[in-house]
């Protein structure tokens, strides 16, 4: 297939449209969008056609210049009519027009009202990641951990969770948050690490005590290990790789393990993924954020006590919060417990990653369970002190 997702937008939002396509594309989403990917000497109509049949997901730049224009509610027709499922990013504060609330009523959509536009963007590529059907996805969000209230009721201990799937054929599945984030190769994201000061050139100095490293006979590996050193992750944040198992990314810290030395597969564990959030006085909706800096909101679907209840989070997992202090998303289990009244703490499980190193031991590629690409180059230095 050529493509993952078509863009539809107004063309009076054709800056922001190809902003969402390029945060889309560097997060390894293939995109379709007019004119770009419109064959020259191709009629333009059935280029629009054959694009919609062909892709997975379709966004709506939703706005009043998508409201007002003809051409648009045409093409989510198309989509819903193929069981194409429609995200809408709203990137004003307008309700859909008539002839788009028709076939967008009943959809979840992401508003990108508030700057940064950089990370609502963020949350719809990993929203996108989620539905695409090759892997279930899971993506917590996260934010450190906080004190428990006395009160014996909300005094539950501190694991993990996840979340359910969006549009028609819900694709499992995702804790909030992000991310979203989820590793410091997910965390990473949004900590823009201080990149490589141009008078240094000398490597990072690291610890001289043995690490996890392969012995010297392994296939295709000396010693030390080739994963120690500076690495430029994807984000473009600067991670060190020490020798006494250790990773370095800013404030964050997580352990790496060389899983497989003849496949050059290595397991890299960042601190737990902790959404803190807080509900709204009606009762009807959380928001918070967390220690990677990834906004999130979610909307209640069903009552319980406190934050007890079915909850769409505003990736649209759906997750189901117990009065017991635990809460899932499909296979996944988190806790939370309760700071202060109105505010929460949500746990989320260690992100993973399961990465391979390249044959010339430069660079290195993979994803974790939340589904999230990760991918990093072997740098000459590491920025900071």
């Amino acid at each position: 297939m050529a493509h993952d997702v078509f863009i539809s937008y107004a063309s009076k939002d054709k800056t922001i449209a190809d902003a969402v396509c390029a945060r889309l594309e560097a997060r390894g989403i293939r995109c379709w969008i007019a004119p770009r990917d419109v064959q020259p000497g191709q009629p333009y109509g059935e280029e629009i056609i054959d694009a919609i049949h062909n892709c997975r997901a379709m966004v709506l730049v939703l706005s009043s210049n998508a409201n007002a224009s003809v051409h648009i509610p045409k093409e989510i027709e198309r989509a819903v009519s193929r069981g194409v499922p429609v995200i809408p990013l709203r990137i004003e504060d307008v309700t859909p027009g008539k002839s788009l609330d028709y076939f967008i009523s009943s959809v979840h959509w992401l508003d990108a009202i508030t700057p940064p536009l950089e990370q609502h963007l963020e949350s719809l590529a990993s929203t996108i990641r989620i539905l695409l059907p090759e892997s279930p996805r899971v993506v917590p969000a996260q934010v450190a951990p906080l004190p428990i209230q006395s009160s014996p009721k909300y005094q539950t201990p501190p694991p993990p969770a996840s979340a359910s799937a969006i549009g028609k054929k819900p694709k499992w599945l995702v804790p909030a948050i992000a991310v979203v984030v989820a590793a410091l190769a997910v965390g990473g994201w949004y900590f823009w690490g201080k990149p490589p000061d141009s008078d240094r050139s000398g490597p990072v100095t690291l610890p001289t005590q043995p690490g996890t490293q392969p012995p010297a006979s392994s296939p295709g590996y000396s010693s030390p290990d080739p994963i120690l050193g500076c690495w430029h992750w994807f984000n473009n944040v600067q991670v060190a790789i020490n020798s006494d198992g250790s990773m370095i990314a800013g404030p964050f810290t997580a352990r790496w393990q060389l899983a497989d030395a003849g496949r050059r597969v290595y397991h890299f564990t960042w601190p737990p993924a902790v959404d803190t959030v807080t509900l709204s006085g009606d009762g009807r909706t959380l928001s918070g954020g967390n220690q990677y800096g990834i906004p999130m909101t979610a909307t209640r679907l069903s009552f319980g006590p406190e934050i007890a209840g079915s909850w769409r989070w505003y990736n649209g997992v759906v997750v189901s919060i117990r009065p017991d202090g635990t809460f899932t998303a499909a296979t996944i289990s988190g806790r939370w417990q309760m700071t202060t009244p109105g505010a929460y703490a949500l746990t989320w499980p260690n992100p993973v990653d399961t990465v391979t190193m390249s044959a010339d031991h430069r660079r290195v590629n993979g994803s974790n369970q939340y589904g999230f690409h990760i991918s990093g180059t072997k740098s000459g230095a590491c920025g900071g002190s």
